[in-house]
């Protein structure tokens, strides 16, 4: 029987007794904070996929089953904030990436923003239409800024707002702090722009495999999408006798939130990294390796620091069985295997610091890249064997071990797993949960729409690797393309439902490119970064075309976003690079007196040298040092096949049907620079949110956990 759930007010369907509901079934369908109230109330029932709410509880408690087809979404008011943050938003992040230490404002940000900013527009605005390139469209539709413009605005400001990787290179490029090199502005803008766009083509084509099923979650949005129900929404139904409305609840953590912060992030910093037994013995070598937070193994991790807490996400959107994985594999890989390592003397570890994220010559000096490199970039072998081999800190040597695992684990697990889901996407007949078959009620994007900007992508970065000669070959871009496209559905499958990016494309990359085009470090970053680029962007607008889904924007309208957004949000990122490399004084010195050093620059450079210059031969290859952590390739893609069977003849282990090799590798992509503070940390507030409380105050989970 369903549980009688009181309401604090009158926004909510009332339970009887016997577990019926008041008010008709339609009163329900057409009042969305109805329908949110009675998600929370239920939360605890079961539905499948061809009921009338999500199979997901996390689903059905912060998107309503409901939608209002009337409702005005491809408004002028939304496109004008909406780009208006792309390129504020863009600007503002790519200007202070390029310094150290740098400030970055979150999609979050402009989602809050957004909020007054719309509700001013739609009340400031009179309700008229005009005409604008020969079509009649409304200035402003009404006085109510809504929920679905409000997504919108987000949703474009969310493709924006990250890093772009190709300003990396021209970086590396251009500045006369690394190569020095005159590129012109046609290519720079290109080589940005068809990075970006590879990703929106391939999200849309793979939208039947990793976004519209009900189990692809997509985590993350679920956040956007609470805070969305926050602002717009008026559901506020007792929560295991908490009757605070969600509006309230999140004024009071956001504001208890900032004024904590205070305490770790300026006034004692101490509570960031509470490292008490390090501060007992801080000469003791062997205590800093085991117990230290920055650059230890933090084997008593106590902190009072959400950003050390979220270092690696926001552990209050993972399933707690995911972060279960993760945390059992930090476990393993770094808290067990590394200090054997270490103190066997491993790849001559015992000389080097325990864990970073530098590479040192044979002095346990930082390597000089700039000593086997001349003017142009390129390669030295002489001046590489007169001055140093490279070694790696223990923690950054096992974490490219883990990345080869992770490369091979990721497709083998979920093609072994989810095959029948895969090849059952490709049935036009297939089964739809509620949300989508709501959306289908608008007009589709259809796959070729996709498909065709993908052509036109892998067209234009051909042509720019011919006309402006960068060395690049032709196979080089499609086998870029080939490998971002082979881990589309492997990687969109784990971050779906895990809210974890197992993309190791720029390892892949480098690998690749070192051995098949050896000694072209410019060549070895356009190549990693088109396959690691192309992946990533297409996880962000699957994610994105998620919340589309979970807020029923329609798909066209939601393409034509996406596609503006990226191409805005692109020339506005490489018209500050190029402003600020041209003008700027000592750009990217390290010595520069504003600290505007180019630190993601700095490091590509380095990589470029390391991996293009270098090359993996030297490292990797049988008979060099760190020839043994080729063993993991052959391990990743191992495990998951054993497991596999495992299950099939204990199909009742609990520990077998939760353990998630993807996970358990991919999540500790982070190591270094994080440490074991970040994983126990979010796997204590993890167990306490989404199995304890999940467990034990089900409603006030599902209603209060993800603002």
């Amino acid at each position: 029987m369903a549980p009688k759930v009181e309401y604090a007010d009158n926004l909510g369907p009332s339970r009887q007794e016997d577990g019926t509901i008041e008010g008709t079934s339609e009163e329900i369908i057409d009042n969305p904070d109805k329908a949110t109230a009675f998600a929370i109330s239920g939360i605890d029932e079961h539905y499948d996929i061809d009921s009338d709410n999500s199979p997901q509880p996390e689903v059905r408690a912060n998107v309503p089953n409901v939608d209002d087809p009337s409702m005005p979404v491809n408004t002028l008011r939304a496109w004008t904030l909406g780009l208006l943050f792309t390129i504020l938003g863009t600007g503002i992040n790519q200007f202070f990436s390029m310094r150290y230490p740098s400030v970055t404002i979150s999609s979050l940000v402009a989602q809050l923003v957004a909020y007054p900013a719309g509700r001013a527009l739609a009340h400031a605005l009179p309700i008229m239409r005009i005409t604008l390139f020969g079509r009649e469209i409304a200035l402003n539709p009404d006085h109510h800024f809504n929920i679905k413009e409000h997504a919108l605005i987000t949703i474009m400001s969310n493709l924006s707002f990250g890093p772009s990787w190709a300003t990396d290179i021209i970086q590396a490029q251009v500045a006369p702090a690394f190569l020095g090199l005159k590129t012109p502005v046609g290519y720079q803008f290109l080589l940005a722009l068809t990075m970006q766009l590879f990703g929106l083509g391939m999200a849309g084509m793979a939208y039947r495999f990793i976004v519209e099923p009900p189990h692809m979650v997509w985590p993350s949005t679920l956040a956007n999408a609470a805070l969305f129900q926050t602002l717009h929404g008026r559901a506020n139904p007792k929560a295991d006798g908490w009757s605070i409305s969600r509006y309230r609840f999140f004024v009071y953590v956001f504001a208890g939130g900032w004024l904590w912060y205070w305490l770790p992030g300026f006034l004692f910093t101490g509570l960031s990294t509470f490292a008490f037994i390090c501060w007992a013995a801080p000469n003791n070598i062997v205590i800093n390796n085991l117990f230290g937070m920055s650059t230890g193994l933090a084997y008593l991790p106590t902190t009072f620091d959400w950003s050390q807490i979220a270092y690696n996400g926001s552990p209050l959107v993972v399933p707690f069985w995911a972060q279960a994985n993760v945390f059992a594999g930090s476990v393993i890989l770094f808290a067990l295997v590394t200090p054997i390592l270490y103190y066997t003397n491993t790849w001559y570890t015992a000389y080097l610091p325990f864990s970073g994220g530098d590479i040192y010559d044979n002095t346990g000096n930082v390597f000089n890249a700039s000593r086997v490199v001349d003017r142009h970039g390129n390669f030295s072998p002489e001046d590489y064997k007169d001055y140093s081999p490279i070694f790696m800190p223990v923690t950054f040597a096992l974490s490219y071990g883990i990345s080869f695992a992770t490369m091979t684990c990721v497709p083998t697990y979920i093609f072994l797993n989810y095959w029948k889901q895969i090849v059952g996407a490709f049935n036009p007949q297939r089964k739809k949960d509620i949300h989508a078959r709501l959306i289908e009620r608008y007009p589709d994007a259809p796959w070729w729409w996709y498909a065709a900007l993908t052509v036109i992508v892998l067209g234009l970065t051909i042509m720019v690797q011919e006309v402006y000669d960068t060395q690049m070959p032709v196979w080089g871009v499609y086998l870029a393309f080939g490998l971002a496209a082979f881990y589309l559905i492997p990687t969109g499958s784990v971050y779906a439902v895990a809210n974890l990016n197992s993309n190791v494309l720029t390892v892949l990359g480098e690998i690749i490119s070192g051995y098949a085009i050896p000694g072209k470090p410019v060549v070895m970053l356009i190549f990693k970064f088109y396959a690691y680029t192309g992946l990533s962007q297409a996880m962000i607008f699957a994610s994105d075309m998620k919340l589309g889904l979970y807020m029923k924007i329609p798909r066209r309208t939601l393409f034509v976003a996406q596609l503006t957004a990226c191409i805005v949000g692109s020339l506005t990122q490489n018209a500050v690079v190029l402003w600020m490399l041209h003008n700027v004084k000592d750009i990217c010195e390290s010595d520069q007196p504003n600290k505007y050093t180019c630190p993601q620059g700095r490091v590509n450079f380095s990589s470029s040298i390391v991996w293009g210059a270098v090359g993996p031969a030297r490292l990797y290859s049988v008979g060099k040092i760190y020839a043994g952590l080729l063993h993991l390739f052959w391990l990743g893609a191992l495990l998951p096949v054993a497991t596999f069977f495992l299950k099939k003849k204990y199909p009742d282990s609990k520990l077998l049907r939760n353990l998630h090799w993807p996970l358990f590798f991919a999540g500790t992509g982070n190591v270094p620079p994080a440490t074991g503070i970040n994983y126990s940390s979010a796997f204590a507030v993890s167990f306490i949110f989404n199995k304890w409380i999940r467990g034990k105050y089900p409603h006030w989970w599902a209603k209060a956990s993800l603002q």
